[in-house]
C-alpha cells in the first residue's frame, strides 16, 4: 500500500488505484470564483513529496496561474478563432453570445473580450506517470449553463503553459 503524508494534501493512500483515479479533492478560487481541484494518481506507487510541493506550490498561487492561462488562451484564439466561432454559430441567441455579439458592435468577437467571458471551470493536477502531458491542467468554460465545450491550459508543474487544448 502507498500512503503518503502530506502537509497540503493531508493522506493520501495510492495503493487502491488501478489506473488513473482521484485521491484528492477540495476547492481553489480562480478568478474570483471557487472551483473544484483533483489531484490524479496512477497505479505507479508512492508520488515523491518533492512533486507534491510543487503542485501544492501551484494551488498558493492561483492568481499567477490564472493570468498565464489566460495570456495563453488570448494568443491561442488569436491564431486559431475555431471555439470562438463554434460558440457564437452554435449558441445564436443564448444570452451570453448576444451580449458579447452587442459590445462587438457589429465586428467580429475578438479573443480579449472572449477569454474575459471565460469563466474557470476546475483545477486537475495530475501526479507523474498518471497523464502524457504537464501536471497542472485549468479548465475554462464558455456560458456553462448551455455548452460543455472545454479550453483546457496545461502547464508544467513549475507553472509554465505547455498547451492549450479544446475538449468536451
Amino acid at each position: 500500500m502507498a500512503v503518503v503524508e502530506h502537509a497540503r494534501f493531508g493522506r493520501l493512500d495510492t495503493g487502491t488505484t488501478d489506473g488513473p483515479d482521484v485521491i484528492w479533492q477540495g476547492t481553489g478560487q480562480l478568478a474570483g470564483e471557487e472551483v473544484e481541484v483533483l489531484l490524479w494518481a496512477g497505479s505507479a506507487g508512492e508520488p515523491s513529496v518533492g512533486e507534491l510541493d510543487l503542485l501544492a506550490a501551484r494551488l498558493g498561487d492561483l492568481p499567477a496561474l490564472d493570468a498565464a492561462a489566460r495570456e495563453a488562451l488570448r494568443a491561442h484564439l488569436r491564431e486559431d478563432r475555431s471555439f470562438i466561432d463554434f460558440h457564437i454559430d452554435e449558441l445564436e441567441g443564448a444570452e451570453a453570445v448576444e451580449r458579447l455579439v452587442g459590445a462587438a458592435g457589429g465586428e467580429q468577437v475578438g479573443a480579449d473580450a472572449f477569454v474575459a467571458a471565460l469563466r474557470p471551470h476546475g483545477i486537475g493536477l495530475w501526479l507523474n506517470g498518471v497523464s502524457a502531458g504537464a501536471p497542472v491542467v485549468l479548465d475554462y468554460v464558455f456560458a456553462p449553463d448551455v455548452s460543455d465545450q472545454i479550453l483546457a491550459v496545461r502547464m508544467t508543474a513549475e507553472g509554465a503553459v505547455d498547451s492549450v487544448d479544446w475538449e468536451s
